[in-house]
């Protein structure tokens, strides 16, 4: 038997159960060796004097599972139409745009560079881009991929293996067969599209990681609305067809994004309003896919809270 608790990390305390995360000691520690806990069948009340339960019911990660409810079903779609309010009515767009979807879209730009092999720099108004490939970043991003990987294996997350093995095939496609004009005009366009990307990451990471900082230390309200206001900063402009607010022409004597697209890459406007129109559909609905499992997630957690009472008050009595 370890010192801390094997799913939270937390210093055992007297009991059975973890004060910090409230999981049954014995199980977590048998979990994370073995994969499963040791299954125990409860006697009938029927056949128990004292009507004492062995089993103290599944473990739940959250501290409040009916808060967790609520704010799985408010917080996304309160977030999304804060930031369409803003977007749509002008009210702190500026802001909404600076402080929110400028570095999301300069990250998106940066990640594009990445996954093709330069070592993209970000800053907030530019990113800067070598003319040929360095591969330092893709060094560094496999060592991210890596850590990512080992923490999936560690913590029996197959998903997590599946997203660092899709990345890492994007990874090497973008640095060893795309020509670098090519690789050149993806990143051109990855600063909106791969910003949309990263914003419905950001979104998303509000309904995972329950035994991380991203719970813990409640980063995921951070990355929320960082995720929300980003996305419909960059996306209303594209649905709408706004030319004027996408920008096209010279920014401090530097081709906008849509300007190279468009005199350089020869792309149409139609054909980017359609890209990116589409893009968003598709992140969009990725982002109610995550919401659904998530909320139907937390109301399960508010049935296994409401068994384990239920059992308790059973042993108490």
């Amino acid at each position: 038997m370890t010192a801390t608790c094997a799913w939270c990390d937390a210093p055992k305390q007297s009991g059975l159960l973890c004060p910090q995360c409230g999981a049954d000691y014995a199980k977590a520690e048998a979990i994370k060796s073995k994969g499963k806990a040791e299954s125990v069948v409860a006697p009938s009340l029927e056949n128990t004097s004292d009507k004492t339960l062995a089993d103290d019911g599944p473990l739940i990660p959250v501290k409040d599972p009916a808060f967790e409810k609520t704010v799985c079903l408010f917080a996304l779609p309160g977030m999304l139409g804060v930031a369409l309010f803003v977007q749509v009515t002008g009210f702190l767009s500026g802001m909404q745009r600076i402080f929110f979807a400028m570095p999301i879209h300069e990250l998106g730009h940066a990640v594009t560079g990445w996954l093709c092999g330069f070592n993209a720099i970000p800053t907030l108004w530019l990113t800067i881009t070598p003319e040929n490939r360095g591969y330092l970043s893709s060094l560094l991003l496999i060592i991210g991929l890596f850590m990512l990987a080992r923490y999936g294996l560690r913590n029996k997350k197959p998903a997590w293996l599946a997203a660092v093995l899709s990345v890492l095939l994007i990874q090497v496609y973008g640095t060893f067969v795309i020509a670098p004009n090519k690789a050149d005009m993806y990143i051109t366009m990855g600063g909106d599209a791969m910003g949309l990307i990263l914003a419905t990451i950001l979104m998303a990471l509000f309904y995972v990681g329950k035994q991380t900082q991203l719970y813990k230390g409640a980063l995921r309200w951070g990355f929320l609305g960082i995720g929300a206001a980003a996305f419909m900063n960059m996306y209303i402009p594209w649905w709408n067809k706004d030319m004027s607010a996408i920008g096209y022409g010279l920014t401090g004597g530097i081709p906008t994004d849509s300007w190279k697209m468009i005199n350089i890459h020869l792309w149409s406007w139609d054909a980017l309003f359609n890209t990116h129109i589409t893009l968003g559909l598709v992140c969009l609905s990725s982002i109610v896919v995550v919401y659904i499992l998530g909320l139907k997630q937390a109301k399960q957690w508010v049935k296994d809270q409401e068994k384990k009472e239920r059992l308790r008050r059973l042993n108490a009595a």
